[in-house]
């Protein structure tokens, strides 16, 4: 009979500690990113037609209420 392999509390809260910091790291990452490329279109002076592109290609439908 094959043995099941135990954790303890001290494993399970350094995963989770681990889990944490991976995501720590990955929410700063997008941070950077957002703000380069909203410093990017800064730049280009293409936020009104960035905006425009956007808009026409994620334009959500319209909910009429009855």
């Amino acid at each position: 009979m094959k043995k099941k392999k135990t954790y303890s509390k001290h494993d399970l809260r350094r995963s989770i500690e681990d889990i944490e910091k991976t995501i720590y790291f990955m929410s700063e990452r997008f941070r950077r990113f957002e703000v380069v490329f909203n410093d990017y279109i800064e730049m280009e002076d293409n936020e009104d037609k960035f905006k425009e592109f956007l808009d026409g290609k994620y334009k959500q439908p319209e909910h009429n209420e009855s």
